[in-house]
């Protein structure tokens, strides 16, 4: 008699700029669902992966990068963090076993043990442990323990696969039963155009390094089907103002136009079609969106 009990759970990823989490989350749904740059906090706002297989559906959030600042821009990626913290099942906290782990991270598990939130298994996960040596992840992990008590902890390189099959385990051992939230099929609650957006925006922060804010956009504005093979897509890329526009540009449109061979590229992996890729630079308006 086959086992028709529905098992499904969130998971929420947490931890400071550049730890991982994306790489985790990509490696975990075995798909680029998060962007993966080398720039701090390439994640802007809550992604979600979703594994679904044999009985069990596990809903993976990425979240913005934990830092030090009093800005606006913080307190936005907190508020999303937050959002993602109430509605999981479990926290996997994410941290960089080369580096030391900030207060910032201690005070979000100190403010989820005090709010009164039901009761969420954490999980640590040290990444990187393929750089790491022996005797260093053992002081790193005993130095954990004394500030704070997680029910697992885990040692993993997402960028070498390791340790992430025991991670999964756990977590597929612990959902509750309940019913999927999404269909078997579906690895992402973005729409198609919003991951083509993300792809487009990946390359983007790729090739512009620093001068070019997080707060640029893309907006996939028409797709037409040319044939079964192949598609046309326009996009507009919003930035803050001409100084930014003409950053994207570049001298003779030389930047922008090796930002759409990236992207037409990425787009052309992620769709398996032929792809003509026509990218406009939009300066945004207070108000909204501006040519």
């Amino acid at each position: 008699m086959l086992n028709n009990q529905k098992n499904s759970g969130i998971v929420t990823i947490i931890g400071e700029v550049n730890v991982g989490k994306s790489s985790l989350l990509n490696i975990l749904v075995k798909k680029d669902v998060s962007i993966i740059t080398h720039k701090s906090n390439t994640t802007n706002k809550q992604i979600k992966g979703i594994k679904s297989y044999k009985n069990s559906q596990i809903v993976f959030i990425d979240t913005p990068g934990l830092y030090v600042s009093k800005g606006k821009t913080n307190r936005n990626f907190l508020s999303e963090i937050w959002s993602a913290v109430t509605e999981a099942d479990f926290l996997c906290i994410v941290i960089d076993g080369n580096k030391n782990v900030s207060n910032v991270l201690y005070q979000l598990l100190e403010q989820i043990n005090e709010k009164n939130l039901p009761k969420k298994r954490i999980i640590l996960a040290i990444n990187k442990i393929d750089i790491i040596s022996k005797e260093k992840l053992l002081n790193k992990t005993q130095e954990i323990n004394k500030k704070y008590e997680f029910d697992k902890i885990f040692m993993i390189s997402a960028l070498k696969n390791d340790g992430i099959d025991d991670l999964l385990n756990w977590f597929t051992k612990h959902l509750p039963q309940k019913k999927w939230s999404y269909p078997p099929n579906i690895i992402s609650d973005q729409s198609f155009d919003q991951q083509l957006n993300e792809k487009t925006r990946g390359v983007i922060l790729l090739r512009i390094h620093d001068e070019i804010p997080y707060s640029i956009e893309v907006s996939t504005d028409d797709i037409i089907n040319v044939s079964k093979s192949k598609l046309r897509i326009f996009q507009s890329i919003y930035v803050n103002n001409q100084r930014h526009r003409s950053i994207l540009l570049g001298k003779k449109g030389e930047t922008i136009k090796s930002i759409s061979i990236g992207a037409r590229k990425k787009i052309e992996k992620f769709t398996n079609k032929k792809i003509n890729l026509f990218l406009e630079i939009k300066i945004k308006k207070k108000s909204g969106f501006v040519s």
